[in-house]
C-alpha cells in the first residue's frame, strides 16, 4: 500500500475546498461570465487554501479526517477572501 504524506492529503483536498466555493460562488454571480476573473480567483483561493493547509498538525488524524479538515479549510480561506475582497 502507497503512503501518502498527511500533510498532501490535506494540502490537496483544501486546494478542492476552494476551487469548488470558488466556483459555487462564480455559479451564483450576477455579473456576465469572465474566464479571467475565473482564473483569478481559482488562483488566489488555491494560494490560500495551501497557505492554511500546510499550518494544520495532521499527524494523530486518519484519510478521511484529513480530506474534511482539508476541505473544509479551502472552503473556507476563499470564503474569507472573498468576503474581504467585497468590503
Amino acid at each position: 500500500m502507497v503512503m501518502v504524506d498527511p500533510t498532501l492529503i490535506t494540502v490537496i483536498a483544501a486546494v478542492i475546498g476552494a476551487g469548488l466555493n470558488t466556483l459555487r460562488g462564480f455559479l451564483h454571480s450576477e455579473e456576465p461570465y469572465s474566464a479571467k476573473k475565473l482564473a483569478g480567483a481559482l488562483i488566489i483561493s488555491t494560494f490560500a487554501a495551501i497557505a492554511v493547509a500546510q499550518t494544520i498538525a495532521v499527524d494523530a488524524v486518519g484519510t478521511a479526517g484529513l480530506v474534511l479538515i482539508g476541505l473544509t479549510t479551502g472552503f473556507a480561506a476563499d470564503f474569507a477572501i472573498s468576503k474581504a475582497k467585497k468590503d
